[in-house]
C-alpha cells in the first residue's frame, strides 16, 4: 500500500480550491433555486408567483409577477446573501407593466411577517377597486408616491407610514365625476394603521377621510365630502348618494367592515 503525503502547503492549497468550488456553486445558483426552494418554505411569500424566471438567484428576473391579486409584471431583484444567512429574504425589487412600476426593499422573514421600506410606486386607481367592495363607487385616476415602511402579516397590512397621491382622481360610478387630487397619508396606530385622506384645494369635491386599519383585515372610516360650487348640481347628487348633508352643505359618510368578507357595513 503506497502513502501520500500531504504537506501543510498541499492542505491549505486542497481546503481554498474546495472553498472556491463551493462558492463558485452558491453564486452560480439559478433563479429558479429562489422560486422552487426558498419561497416556498417563507410563509409569507405563498401568495407570490413567479413566471419564466431566469438569471441567477442572487440577480433574477421573471417575465411576469403576481402577489395575491395583483399583477406586477416584470420583475427585477436583487437578494442578499447575508441577509439570507440571517434567516431573512432580504431583495431589492423593480417592477413595471404597462401602467405600473414600482421599486423598493422588501425582506421576507421566516417567522411569517414582511417588511418592505423605500417603496416608490405609481399604478392606476382601477388596480384598487377589488380592495373598496361594499363602497357604491368605482374609481379611476392615478395613483403615485412613496411607502417608507410598511409591514405586512399573513397578507393583512399591520402598519404603514407613507404619502401618496391621487391624481386625476374620478368617480366613473354612479355617476361620472372629476375630483381633482387627493392628498393619502398613512401612519402606524397601535397595531394598524391610520390614513387620512384630504382634497388639494383645486378639485371641485372637498374632503376629508379618515381610515383606520386594525391590523386584522377590519376596518373603520369616517369623514365628509363637499362640492366646493354648490350650484354644480350633477356632483351635490352623486354625493348625496355616498352620505346625508348637514347644515354647511357636508356630506358624512361613515363605513365598518372587514377586507375579508365582500361587504362593508354603512353607518349614518
Amino acid at each position: 500500500m503506497v502513502g501520500i503525503k500531504i504537506t501543510k502547503q498541499g492542505k491549505r492549497l486542497i481546503i481554498l480550491g474546495l472553498s472556491c468550488y463551493i462558492a463558485f456553486l452558491f453564486i452560480s445558483l439559478p433563479a429558479s433555486f429562489l422560486t422552487r426552494y426558498i419561497l416556498p418554505s417563507v410563509q409569507a411569500a405563498r401568495s407570490i408567483k413567479l413566471q419564466n424566471v431566469h438569471g441567477s438567484i442572487w440577480n433574477g428576473q421573471a417575465s411576469n409577477a403576481r402577489v395575491g391579486a395583483f399583477n406586477l409584471g416584470r420583475l427585477d431583484w436583487d437578494l442578499s446573501a447575508w441577509g439570507l444567512l440571517l434567516g431573512d429574504v432580504d431583495l431589492k425589487l423593480n417592477f413595471r407593466n404597462e401602467d405600473t412600476r414600482g421599486n423598493g426593499k422588501v425582506s421576507l422573514g421566516f417567522g411569517g411577517a414582511t417588511q418592505a421600506s423605500d417603496v416608490e410606486v405609481a399604478f392606476p386607481a382601477e388596480v384598487l377597486q377589488p380592495l373598496i367592495y361594499g363602497f357604491p363607487v368605482s374609481i379611476s385616476g392615478n395613483f403615485r408616491g412613496t411607502l417608507d415602511e410598511i409591514t405586512f402579516e399573513q397578507q393583512q397590512i399591520l402598519n404603514a407610514d407613507g404619502r401618496i397621491v391621487w391624481q386625476a382622481a374620478a368617480l366613473r360610478a354612479p355617476q361620472n365625476i372629476e375630483l381633482g387630487d387627493f392628498l393619502i397619508t398613512l401612519a402606524p396606530h397601535n397595531t394598524g394603521t391610520k390614513i387620512k385622506i384630504t382634497d388639494e384645494n383645486q378639485g371641485p369635491v372637498q374632503a376629508e377621510i379618515n381610515i383606520k386599519l386594525d391590523g386584522k383585515g377590519k376596518y373603520s372610516l369616517n369623514g365628509w365630502l363637499k362640492a366646493r360650487d354648490q350650484n354644480q348640481q350633477h356632483i351635490t347628487e352623486a354625493l348625496r348618494i355616498m352620505g346625508k348633508a348637514d347644515s354647511t352643505g357636508r356630506y358624512w359618510v361613515s363605513y365598518n367592515g372587514n377586507f375579508g368578507n365582500q361587504r362593508g357595513r354603512r353607518r349614518r
